[in-house]
């Protein structure tokens, strides 16, 4: 279908039904690759180390995967521009297939080359996931964004639940095929990312952000936008306060998550923690991270962003206090700081993407979100990197303090924020 057709604006009462349908899309879509990516990461290092004969070559595959995800989030955001949030979405669910493809070749031709690129390919499924709860908000009322954003991020825990349980099940599948028994798991991701690429592809129509610009543009013309390079992406910020806030808060949100959560395992481990233990301690996290951001979007359309991301970086303070001064063996308290983390990580990221989406107009979006989530997921790869630097050096303590100073920078900030800005609002966007 050309995408002149997806741009003709339907009466104003189809409006609802058009997003009705876009967040089921994007609901289906992420379950099942949200599947594929908690599957194939529960294999990840196991196999790397496998292929690449060291511990510490292992960590490269995460790196990878990290790395992989920033770039896709800038390309993902370049196509999303030009031809709208269908093509830019599937272009990653199916980057992130060909991806669990390379890893399966990779593992039977046993070449850790080939698996590092596989899984900067793969990345690109958690790029698809982060651009899509933007998605949900393009046609969302000025009351209902933070409700739309957090109903598909909130399908994500979905995934984290179901995707570790299908190791075992995949190690099966793959020795029945004569595959190596580690790449079973690419085997399910390898669907997941298919059938997600097929559902956006299929039913996603029409485009949301393409009939959002025609509402606002009162035009079907369905003329292209030229592709956005990173100095349009600045550009796109220009001296928007309100934008700039939401991106810092997710970036510093993000690197202080990442930090302490990969550096709370090995400080587990190093007290003598069983690996049983930290997995439990982890999962109370992941529940935090996504199994309540339904009521955090409901939290923003309600309150309002300013308290909501004043509460969320509260809870994230108040969670590294609470881990940082256990130590390894402080299972109980580790696991109420860990948990406090992802509620509060989960809190930021749902009001600070309503404020990136509201505050900017409707042709600018594609840009300033691609920007955000590239900086978020780079943030996250030298968050990883730098944690442990400072967990060697410093100790748990020491890191979980210096993740609380940098929170303070979108703190000193926040005061500057009144309200819910929207300039996209003014521009006449839904």
């Amino acid at each position: 279908m050309p995408e002149a057709a997806e741009t003709t604006d339907p009466p104003q009462d189809m409006h609802a039904g058009v997003q009705r349908r876009t967040v089921r899309t994007l609901v289906v879509a992420e379950v099942i690759s949200g599947s594929g990516i908690a599957t194939g990461a529960s294999v990840t290092s196991l196999l790397a180390e496998k292929l690449g004969g060291s511990a510490t070559l292992a960590g490269l595959a995460n790196t990878a995967t990290t790395l992989g995800g920033a770039f896709a989030a800038a390309g993902i955001a370049a196509i999303t521009h030009v031809h709208g949030r269908r093509l830019g979405l599937s272009t990653g669910y199916l980057a992130a297939a060909i991806g669990s493809a390379l890893c399966i070749v990779a593992a039977v031709t046993r070449s850790f080359p080939l698996f590092l690129f596989g899984m900067l390919l793969y990345g690109a499924a958690g790029a698809s996931g982060l651009q899509a709860r933007f998605a949900a908000a393009d046609l969302a009322t000025p009351r209902s964004r933070g409700k739309a954003m957090s109903l598909v991020l909130s399908t994500t825990v979905v995934g984290a639940i179901v995707g570790p349980n299908l190791t075992g099940p995949g190690a099966s599948l793959a020795q029945s095929f004569g595959l190596p028994a580690l790449s079973g798991t690419y085997l399910f991701a390898l669907a997941g990312f298919g059938l997600a690429f097929a559902a956006v592809t299929v039913w996603l129509r029409p485009d949301p952000l393409l009939l959002a610009r025609a509402q606002v543009k009162d035009s079907g013309s369905g003329e292209r936008e030229k592709s956005p390079p990173l100095r349009d992406m600045l550009r796109a910020l220009g001296d928007n306060g309100p934008a700039k806030l939401a991106i810092l808060s997710i970036v510093s949100a993000h690197i202080v998550m990442i930090a302490l959560m990969t550096m709370t395992g090995i400080h587990m481990h190093h007290s003598g923690t069983g690996l049983g233990i930290i997995g439990m301690v982890l999962s109370f996290h992941f529940v935090g991270m996504f199994g309540f951001s339904t009521v955090f979007g409901w939290a923003v359309d309600r309150f309002g962003t300013r308290r909501l991301l004043l509460g969320g970086m509260g809870t994230m303070l108040l969670s590294l206090w609470i881990s940082g001064t256990a130590d390894g063996r402080g299972t109980v308290q580790l696991a109420v700081g860990l948990a406090l983390l992802g509620l509060g990580w989960s809190a930021v990221l749902v009001a600070a993407s309503v404020l990136l989406s509201e505050s900017v107009a409707v042709d600018e979006r594609p840009a300033a979100q691609g920007l955000s989530d590239m900086a978020m997921n780079f943030a996250a790869a030298g968050g990883a990197a730098v944690s442990g630097i400072i967990l060697d050096h410093l100790g748990f303590g020491a890191l979980a303090a210096i993740a609380a100073a940098m929170l303070m920078l979108p703190l000193l900030a926040l005061p500057a924020l009144r309200g819910r800005t929207s300039r996209s609002s003014a521009d006449g966007a839904s």
